[in-house]
């Protein structure tokens, strides 16, 4: 029979490497995304100069064109940042869980890594933080600051919603534009 401490060890090693592996996943997702954007953006804005110079109907349509599947990718793309998220940080859950099992069955043999990180960057715990800053031994030590900003993952999904508002004004201003544009060369024919 195998022993449980092995078991557990291997275990949390399997989970923590499957926890990094979807982190790097998620980061890989967003940079695709913000290249995806960025094309997107550099074919709008070449076609807004075009029209720009000559407003008609079909070169309003092409920027309508172009921001509907653009909208469609940045809602896409949120939907799937939260999922991949929410699997990271159910994984991270996981390995508290084995961490505390750990503890249950070997108090004197076990070890917190994921519980010491849990306390210091959600709970904020100002004795494990103290117990980090003191180990580092710094005079002026940047780790008080960097603790208490926000994550990673915050800015990516505001980047994220950006481009989804974005899109959406454009396409409303593509839409109104064009429009505008068919309502005029209607009544102005008549």
């Amino acid at each position: 029979m195998e022993n449980p401490e092995t078991r557990l060890l291997e275990e949390w090693k399997a989970n923590n490497d499957l926890a990094k592996f979807h982190e790097d996943l998620k980061q890989k997702r967003f940079a695709y995304f913000l290249t995806i954007q960025t094309a997107f953006l550099a074919i709008f804005g070449l076609l807004a100069r075009e029209t720009l110079g000559d407003l008609n109907p079909v070169r309003l349509l092409g920027l309508v064109v172009v921001s509907v599947p653009a909208l469609f990718i940045a809602s896409y793309f949120i939907r799937i940042d939260a999922r991949a998220r929410a699997y990271v940080d159910t994984v991270k859950g996981k390995l508290l869980l084995i961490e505390e099992e750990w503890r249950q069955l070997f108090p004197t043999n076990h070890f917190s890594t994921y519980k010491q990180q849990f306390a210091i960057l959600v709970h904020r715990k100002p004795e494990m933080i103290d117990k980090y800053l003191a180990v580092r031994g710094l005079v002026v030590d940047p780790f008080a600051t960097l603790i208490n900003t926000k994550a990673a993952h915050v800015g990516e999904e505001t980047i994220l919603r950006l481009f989804q508002w974005l899109w959406g004004i454009l396409l409303a201003l593509a839409g109104t534009g064009l429009c505008w544009s068919l309502a005029t060369s209607f009544l102005c024919n008549k």
